[in-house]
């Protein structure tokens, strides 16, 4: 078994293509009240492009704090890829994960810290709340509770709120289930944390520790691109899929059905649009849940 240096939590940061925004993540990583940690900032841009020279420019201001360090990848992959990276160079207890546009409050670390070492080891991780943040800083919505334990059903029909970014995970426990499926562009996240959530259980602490800015919209798929990125998540992941009973799969199929039938609305393909929506019908527990998140999100939006 890796023995890591107890106490320590490792940061792994990967950054592409957006080196302006960085500056406001790393400070809410390295002004932590809980200082044990160590953070990996993973270049995933070309090597000397641009993009990593103004990178190197703008972090030189971190180079005298001992517990930054910038990974400088021999070639651009994706962000499974960079994160693994980070992973596998990480030398602490604990692991977190945070993208380079959203940021931490101050307390985010040691709250954590303290919830997760009440737990056993049957709990691998923990997560927390957070909010969405527009372009002017507003917050424009937060996310809602979620139950605690094994939450992978949970994830897999898309109606939790826990997300990578809010993550601390024990790092055996992150060993032992396995990191990023470096083959997927999309929905890696979701793909590790079915994996891991299926063998432990995962806490929510209730507090909103994470701000999640949601101005960036150049990565999303068109209708076609997501249905193939699904494809390829549910063959990642088909280890856990394959054990559920039948009902659980038609119910899952149907709620990713949903999203994807969502967009196709949105980009104004109407006729897949709502060939992809209407599945929802042949699943009574997925018309159930489907049901719940469109009440939730009204009531969220009549909040704001």
């Amino acid at each position: 078994m890796n023995e890591y240096i107890a106490g320590l939590v490792s940061v792994v940061m990967p950054t592409y293509k957006r080196s302006e925004m960085l500056s406001r993540a790393i400070d809410s990583v390295l002004a932590q009240t809980y200082t044990n940690i160590e953070l990996l900032l993973v270049n995933d841009n070309e090597p000397g492009d641009e993009f990593t020279k103004d990178l190197q420019l703008r972090v030189a201001v971190y180079s005298t704090d001992s517990r930054f360090k910038l990974i400088l990848q021999e070639k651009h992959v994706n962000g499974a890829v960079a994160r693994n990276v980070g992973i596998r160079q990480a030398k602490g207890e604990y692991i977190a994960f945070l993208d380079d546009d959203d940021w931490w409050e101050p307390n985010k670390l040691e709250e954590q810290i303290k919830e997760l070492s009440r737990l056993d080891d049957s709990w691998g991780g923990v997560s927390c709340k957070y909010s969405f943040v527009d372009r002017k800083g507003q917050i424009i919505g937060k996310s809602a509770d979620y139950k605690d334990g094994k939450i992978y059903i949970d994830i897999l029909n898309l109606v939790t709120d826990v997300t990578t970014c809010s993550l601390l995970l024990r790092h055996i426990a992150l060993d032992k289930t396995g990191y990023f499926d470096e083959a997927l562009l999309r929905h890696q996240d979701f793909q590790l944390l079915v994996n891991f959530t299926s063998v432990y259980k995962l806490k929510l602490v209730k507090e909103y520790l994470l701000n999640i800015d949601v101005s960036d919209t150049q990565n999303r798929p068109d209708g076609i691109k997501l249905l193939e990125h699904k494809a390829r998540f549910f063959n990642s992941i088909a280890s856990v899929f394959s054990r559920l009973p039948h009902n659980d799969q038609k119910c899952i199929r149907c709620m990713h059905n949903l999203e994807v039938g969502y967009v196709f609305l949105k980009n104004k393909d109407f006729n897949n649009g709502i060939k992809y929506i209407l599945t929802i019908f042949t699943s009574p527990k997925a018309l159930v849940l489907s049901c719940k998140k469109i009440i939730k999100k009204l009531m969220e939006m009549m909040h704001r």
